[in-house]
């Protein structure tokens, strides 16, 4: 009996090890990939004979960083960003510092209800052959879900997530009727790998994103359109200028924030290359607890000691729903 037992913990183990072995290998290799590939920049207008480019959220940060890059290999770009002073001044600031591409704005609220967004992107866009888009917009609404208005919450979901549908409905049918090659990308998080309490739709929304694209990518491939979603490590961005409540976990992420051109530099070495691209150590470390921890196991921890995370105590004891006094 004992004998047995010692052989079936033998296989149990020999088993065990194969899939770690497989697990941290093949993760091992995409790392692998990604450094290679960052040593062998791309030119956009080349790969995909790109004449115009759009990004969302371009404004400022992430967004701000492709379409200088775009520009930088002589693609035109189409900013689409909230009409305000920040997308007006990133507007005239691109036009004098790269003079032989054209850009256009569109301001709109891509948080707007229905899609309502559509219209304008669609009329300022109808004239022009878009063969790279860029999905980037996106921010954090802090607060504990129950605690937070409900059209705040909708707004932060649509704006991360729900705008990235029809804008990529809307160019990839144009894509494919045109026959051409085409890039499709989307900025993710690091967070998608985790839950999220105290940002409560962040994680969700990027978790969607990555999954879209994934799907995206597997649907369009053998047409030569090749789809990326990068998940950024804490970024230096106006992302920590947050709605909602500060969360001193964002603080301490901020500290040791990449530069917006660093993960620019990233997406573009991607594309073509890999579909999923990770950036940075926080975004590591997340893709590590969950090959060690089972996800469902894992969530059990977080559910069940989210109380003691500091941001999480105080928005407690700061809960006026919690308290019975709203």
């Amino acid at each position: 009996m004992i004998y047995i037992d010692t052989w079936i913990w033998a296989i149990f183990c020999y088993i065990c090890g194969w899939i770690g072995l497989l697990s941290i290998l093949t993760y091992l290799i995409a790392i692998a990939i990604e450094q290679i590939a960052l040593y062998f920049p791309q030119d956009l207008a080349k790969k995909y004979k790109a004449k115009w480019g759009l990004v969302t959220g371009s404004s400022s940060g992430i967004g701000k960083a492709i379409a200088e890059k775009l520009a930088g290999q002589g693609i035109s770009v189409v900013l689409v960003a909230l009409d305000d002073k920040i997308l007006e001044d990133t507007f005239q600031e691109l036009q004098k510092k790269y003079p032989r591409v054209e850009f256009r704005k569109v301001g709109v609220n891509l948080a707007a209800k229905d899609y309502a967004y559509m219209a304008d992107i669609k009329s300022k866009t109808d004239d022009l052959e878009i063969n790279v888009l860029f999905n980037n917009a996106g921010y954090i609404c802090t607060g504990l879900f129950a605690d937070t208005d409900l059209e705040r919450l909708r707004c932060n979901l649509e704006c991360n997530a729900g705008c990235a549908v029809p804008i990529t409905h809307h160019f990839l049918r144009k894509m494919i009727e045109r026959k051409v090659k085409g890039l499709i990308t989307f900025t993710s998080s690091a967070s998608c790998y985790l839950p999220g309490p105290t940002a409560t739709l962040y994680s969700p929304s990027k978790a969607f994103l990555t999954n879209f694209g994934s799907t995206i990518a597997a649907e369009n491939h053998d047409l030569g359109i090749d789809v990326v979603v990068i998940h950024p490590s804490p970024v230096n961005t106006n992302f920590y200028k947050n709605e909602g409540p500060s969360l001193n976990s964002l603080k301490a992420a901020q500290k040791a924030a990449a530069s917006p051109m660093n993960i620019a530099d990233q997406i573009f070495a991607s594309a073509g290359r890999l579909t999923v691209w990770d950036q940075g150590t926080t975004c590591a470390v997340f893709r590590v607890v969950n090959k060690i921890l089972d996800f469902q196991i894992f969530t059990e921890i977080v559910t069940r000691f989210a109380f003691l995370n500091g941001d999480h105590s105080r928005l407690k004891k700061e809960s006026k729903l919690r308290q019975g006094k709203e």
